[in-house]
């Protein structure tokens, strides 16, 4: 089960649209209550086949951070 602060960071990642990107550090505004490194370890769980597009979240450099697995 994912605790309710990943489950709310990977609704707010599924509403960005096609063609659009945000930051680990704007989700982490967005959310309130946690950080940047927190949005990068709620995007790291997220399975390689779900729905949910992780690639539209960049680090502060403009790039997107490599996924483990």
């Amino acid at each position: 089960m994912k605790s309710p602060i990943y489950q709310q960071i990977h609704e707010i990642i599924r509403l960005i649209p096609v063609g659009k990107v945000a930051t680990y550090g704007q989700i982490a505004d967005i959310v309130g209550g946690c950080t940047a490194r927190m949005v990068g370890y709620a995007a790291s769980a997220i399975p390689f086949d779900s729905d949910i597009p992780w690639q539209r979240v960049i680090n502060f450099q403009g790039g997107i951070s490599t996924r483990s697995g």
